[in-house]
Formats: structure tokens, sequence, C-alpha cells
């Protein structure tokens, strides 16, 4: 088996995985991620991972173009009210991020109530499904949504994984790469 990492001329070579929204699962790609003077050069499929077997999608491939792309949003950014609709956002801090937003939470709960508040979640493809106990919790609101089509086999997956193993959700039907599979 190949280290984790080593050293061809002047490029650090990394084994690891990576999973990109939509369409990955949990198990995520097999990497081997080239980093010359701390910048990625070239992402190449792991031979040695057990499921992607060396493939790539063109998600992975094109990983060092999004992560050096001069409009990727690296840190937070916020905007005034009246300014909704014009492109004047200002860098801020994450304390300060999150702080906007649970004061806007409190307002819209003080205000309208908790039900004000609708948590969305994302594909069904995360690691966990918290969200709905998050909003809840969080925010004292029922109101959480996933409006895919998602549900008719993730839904189920989920409640079943949670309800045996204790919580998270490990990828099951992730065989795409086994020739009796295809």
């Amino acid at each position: 088996m190949t280290e984790w990492k080593r050293q061809e001329g002047e490029e650090t070579i990394f084994r690891t995985c990576a999973w990109s929204p939509p369409g990955c699962h949990p198990v995520g790609c097999g990497l081997q991620v080239h980093v010359k003077d701390g910048k990625v050069t070239k992402v190449e499929g792991d031979p040695e991972h057990p499921i992607t077997k060396g493939s790539l999608c063109t998600r992975c491939l094109a990983l060092p173009e999004y992560i050096y792309h001069p409009d990727r949003i690296t840190h937070p950014l916020k905007r005034a009210k009246e300014d909704r609709g014009k492109d004047k956002w200002e860098r801020c801090t994450w304390d300060e991020a999150t702080d906007l937003i649970a004061q806007n939470a409190r307002e819209i709960t003080e205000k309208y109530g908790a039900e004000a508040i609708c948590v969305f979640g994302g594909t069904g493809r995360e690691g966990n499904n918290w969200y709905p106990q998050w909003a809840n919790l969080v925010f004292g609101t029922p109101n959480s949504v996933y409006a895919q089509a998602g549900w008719s086999c993730y839904g189920p997956r989920m409640t079943n994984t949670a309800f045996m193993i204790g919580g998270g959700y490990p990828e099951i039907d992730y065989a795409q790469k086994f020739e009796d599979r295809y």
C-alpha cells in the first residue's frame, strides 16, 4: 500500500478522499493531490482506493480550478438590509456572522413566533440527517423541509440506520464500481 504522503521531486503527493455534492456518497472518491509550494497543482484518481479504483468525476478533476477561482467565497460576507439585491457585500468575521444570524433569528422569533422560521435541508447526501432536530432545538421551530425527491429512498434508509446503529448514516448502496452490481 502506498503511503498517505510522499515526495516526488518538488511535489508532495497526498492520498485522500473527496466528497463533492451533488452525486457523491459519503465514501468519497480516492484522490492523489499534488502540491507544490503550498498550492494544489494536479488531482489524480487513487488506484488503491477500494471503491473508485482510480476513477474520478469532473468535479474532482476540476478541484484546482475551483480552489483558486477568483470569485470563490472564502470568508463570511454581509450587507445592509437596505442594499438587498445590490452587490454591496463587505467582509466580516465568523463571530460577527454567527452573531448576526442569532440576532436576526431572535428578532423573527420574538416578533412572529418560532413557526416563522423554516430550516431547509440539502440534497440528502450529507453524512447524517440532524437538521430537523437542530431546527427544533436551536430555533424552536417544527418547520424543516427537505424539498427534493430523495425522501422516497433516502429518508427510509436514514431512519432505519439511525434506529439500527444509533445515528449518522453510512452509505449502504455505493456499489457502482463492483462488476456484479453494474
